[in-house]
């Protein structure tokens, strides 16, 4: 029986996971994914169960039953983790291909200023990423 559920546990998870990012590249990510947060929550949900069930079975713990359950958790505690950081920085900016870019001022890793004044004329690649180091 445990074998079974931790199966479950395991394919919910990474159907869930393989849905999700199919939707990346067209655009279609809900901007409140609750029913993939549902379904993680549930795969973990009958992973810990598959777990305690292989814990108290009569015919010992099953290696495989752990594997796929502890998987299951893994991968479902990483999807909710990659939910949590997905937020979007606040405005409305929406720079297009084409589009003459907007004057700002940022400070460089260096520590010196740079203006988007100094690129007048130039055909430019701006790209934002968050992070650090």
């Amino acid at each position: 029986m445990a074998g079974g559920i931790s199966g479950a546990a395991l394919v919910i998870v990474l159907s869930t996971w393989a849905r999700y990012l199919s939707l990346i590249p067209r655009g279609r990510v809900p901007a409140r994914p609750l029913g993939s947060v549902i379904l993680q929550v549930l795969g973990m949900t009958l992973a810990v169960a598959a777990i305690l069930e292989n814990y108290w079975s009569v015919d010992g713990p099953a290696a495989g039953v752990v594997a796929n359950s502890t998987t299951a958790v893994l991968m479902g505690a990483f999807f909710l983790w990659l939910l949590a950081q997905r937020k979007t920085p606040v405005g409305d900016l929406k720079v297009g291909v084409g589009d003459i870019l907007p004057g700002f001022t940022a400070t460089t890793s260096d520590g010196a200023i740079f203006s988007t004044d100094e690129l007048d004329g130039k055909r430019v690649l701006l790209k934002f990423f968050r992070g650090g180091w």
